[in-house]
């Protein structure tokens, strides 16, 4: 486990030594998600379960990047990983970050 979390975080380092500058870090998160729709007061709780009836057990905070699915989804739930805790948040707060390129292609 801990090897393939070195393995997948190991490019997105490479990447922001090589390129530098804020472009690269951005990029470093392409393929993942981020949390938009929520307030800069406020935070997206994550749950224990694809609803508000479950417990937080933490919370992303507004314009967060590189947040991961897990693929699970129930409805418009989807399960997340973000800083060490996984669980599940509604897709009604969450944009795909694609790479910039392919992005302006569009």
């Amino acid at each position: 486990m801990i090897i393939k979390k070195i393995s997948l975080a190991l490019p997105i380092l490479l990447a922001g030594i090589i390129y530098g500058g804020q472009a690269a870090m951005a990029c470093a998160c392409c393929g993942t998600y981020k949390v938009e729709h929520v307030a800069s007061w406020d935070v997206l709780n994550i749950r224990t379960g694809p609803s508000v009836h479950y417990r937080k057990i933490g919370a992303i905070p507004p314009g967060s990047a590189c947040v991961i699915k897990s693929g699970r989804k129930r409805g418009k739930w989807h399960q997340v990983s973000y800083a060490q805790t996984t669980g599940w948040v509604h897709s009604r707060y969450l944009r795909f970050m694609d790479h910039p390129k392919r992005a302006k292609a569009h």
